[in-house]
């Protein structure tokens, strides 16, 4: 970070990094100081107390790997007429800085039948999934449960916010009716 680029409050920090000098900071907690200048000591996110001139990093909890059982988030990032593929971003409630990989088999899906994996889920869409499987490289999700499946979703045509309106989603902006597994609290999930 050093070099012009001052650290901001927030910024993910790894050890070695530069936070500025003992001047301006006192080194706090997951900080060290050395000939003058204050750097991280551990992976995390900065803070900055300027009032109290000190400096810390809050270490990142260690990357959560999903287990079987687990709820995850994820976005749908690329389907085919079997699998669609999942950006995981947020394991046991807690958001992840690099996303795991993970993929719905079509038989996943739904608990009624689903021809095409693009009837029910489209890139983009926020679902809500159950790891069914964690060994390999792609985690196995599920979304046939109720509360699983899609809680966000954007008009394929317009890219507008769809609403719920019955067991389809609707848009607002250009009225168009679109089909997904939504998740029984769709609409009604703050991300």
């Amino acid at each position: 970070m050093q070099g012009g680029n001052k650290p901001k409050t927030g910024n993910l920090v790894t050890p070695g990094d530069w936070l500025g000098v003992i001047e301006e900071f006192t080194p706090g907690e997951g900080t060290y100081e050395e000939n003058g200048a204050v750097y991280a000591s551990t992976v995390g996110r900065l803070l900055i107390d300027n009032v109290e001139k000190r400096v810390k990093v809050i270490p990142i909890e260690a990357r959560a790997l999903p287990k079987k059982g687990d709820i995850v988030l994820g976005k749908v990032t690329q389907i085919n007429k079997m699998l669609t593929f999942v950006d995981i971003g947020r394991v046991r409630g807690h958001d992840i800085a690099n996303p795991f990989s993970g993929v719905i088999h079509i038989s996943q899906i739904s608990t009624e039948y689903v021809e095409n994996t693009s009837d029910a889920l489209k890139p983009g869409d926020i679902i809500r999934a159950r790891v069914v499987e964690e060994k390999g490289e792609l985690i196995q999700l599920t979304t046939v449960e109720k509360n699983l499946g899609v809680i966000y979703a954007a008009c394929s045509k317009c890219g507008s916010e769809l609403e719920r309106t019955g067991n389809i989603l609707y848009c607002k902006n250009c009225e168009s009716k679109e089909i997904r597994k939504i998740a029984s609290d769709y609409g009604r999930v703050k991300l």
